[in-house]
């Protein structure tokens, strides 16, 4: 969710929209979130919003605990840094099972540092529509915003952050997690990759964060499979941002995003039109193409494989 308080001017509707959207966190609540000193053993997930959070979430809880599912709703268990505060979520408690583990949508200026990180992102169209979808139904209602203006006048004007209250846009972040996608403590995924063969990136964060055990992994394996949390989808939904936040921004109790919707890692961007596709490759151009002469998404996953299997 954005915090901004300072993004440009749209229809009546969108305005609403980026008004309730900036109150889904509390200046407070936001800076004691990135503010927070990890220790050397934690792990952070970190994404640009809609590109595999909740599921590496699911994933990294099944590798520590070997099975649990007793929680009501994984940020219970996997603690979002920039609302823990404001949805009374003690960052310093031991967790039940070890590593803690955590989520962030912070790029790396803000994200706190001395702790490891897996670093995942998504084709930029898919992970709009994704994003797109997530917050309809709940931010504002089914027809009143379209795609193409939820992209053109609320994550394309986003740029570099000029504090840590807003959010970087998915270029930006991308970018400054880019730098360091070789450090020793950061592992660096695509969603694609979990999609095409999810046993294979289970086994390459059992590994990063020093697990071993086989039995433990093909448990997680099935119960990160899309079947499975689809089918404890209510444990996987926003429900406690929603608890503690909903009334603050001016929604109905009752109203909460989905998280786990089609499990396909194309259907957005094969629904998104062509001008918004346009708009989007412009900003690439614009951002990433420039600083690293990668033409799209896919030249640049392609060019992180190409250099992993080489090494």
């Amino acid at each position: 969710m954005s915090s901004e308080k300072t993004l440009a001017a749209g229809s009546p509707e969108m305005q609403l929209f980026k008004q309730r959207a900036s109150n889904f966190f509390s200046e407070h609540g936001r800076l004691h979130g990135l503010n927070f000193k990890p220790r050397s053993d934690d792990v952070f997930v970190v994404t640009s919003p809609k590109c595999g959070t909740t599921w590496m979430q699911q994933i990294l809880h099944q590798l520590r605990s070997g099975g649990d599912m007793s929680f009501d709703e994984i940020t219970d268990v996997v603690p979002f840094l920039e609302s823990a505060y404001d949805t009374e979520r003690d960052l310093e408690a031991e967790h039940n099972f070890q590593p803690r583990c955590y989520m962030t949508h912070a790029w790396y200026s803000d994200c706190p540092k001395g702790a490891k990180y897996i670093v995942i992102y998504r084709e930029p169209c898919a992970s709009f529509s994704s994003y797109f979808n997530y917050v309809k139904g709940w931010i504002f209602h089914p027809g009143e915003i379209s795609l193409h203006e939820f992209v053109e006048e609320f994550l394309l004007v986003k740029g570099e952050p000029k504090s840590k209250m807003e959010n970087a846009s998915y270029f930006v972040h991308l970018m400054s997690w880019w730098e360091h996608r070789n450090d020793p403590n950061v592992l660096f995924l695509f969603y694609e990759d979990m999609k095409d063969d999810l046993e294979s990136v289970v086994r390459k964060v059992a590994s990063f964060i020093g697990i071993e055990d086989e039995e433990r992994i093909k448990k997680t394996v099935e119960m990160s499979s899309f079947e499975f949390m689809k089918s404890n989808e209510r444990k996987f939904t926003p429900v406690r941002v929603a608890k503690y936040r909903n009334k603050i921004c001016g929604l109905p109790e009752g109203a909460v995003g989905r998280m786990v919707v089609t499990g396909s890692a194309t259907k957005g961007r094969e629904m998104m039109d062509e001008k918004t596709k346009e708009m989007i490759q412009a900003k690439w151009n614009e951002v990433v193409w420039k600083q690293t002469g990668f033409q799209d998404y896919q030249q640049l996953r392609n060019a992180f494989k190409k250099q992993n299997e080489n090494e």
